[in-house]
């Protein structure tokens, strides 16, 4: 019903059930884990208003971007910069990733951190 209803995904900061009838309509979902138990429907609800979600408060028009490695709400007011900053992100990895593939096995910073003060070994 909610792939029919225009619905990209399925995020909730509980369990869910279902995964796999989900999966077979193409909706993908993000939960704490799977249960069994139906969810109650008999109200009262609220749409359209702010939520708090794993510790972060989303509002209604934030773009949400959820991949296998997690989730990111963007508030709208601030879509230009952050995509802006993961663009020079995506520039700084594409680096690191080439230096790897010729054979970097510890970045500078890391070393430069190991032999400071700011690492203690015992």
């Amino acid at each position: 019903m909610m792939k029919n209803c225009g619905a990209a995904g399925f995020i909730t900061d509980g369990p869910m059930r279902d995964l796999s009838g989900l999966r077979d309509v193409g909706l993908p979902a993000w939960c704490t884990g799977l249960t069994p138990a139906s969810p109650v429907s008999k109200g009262p609800g609220s749409v359209g208003l702010d939520i708090e979600i794993g510790g972060v408060r989303v509002s209604s028009g934030d773009i949400i971007i959820a991949d296998i490695d997690g989730i990111v709400a963007i508030p709208l007011a601030e879509l230009d910069e952050i995509t802006k900053r993961c663009h020079e992100i995506l520039e700084l990895e594409a680096s690191l990733d080439q230096k790897v593939r010729d054979g970097l096995m510890v970045p500078e910073e890391i070393e430069e951190l190991l032999a400071s003060d700011k690492v203690e070994y015992r």
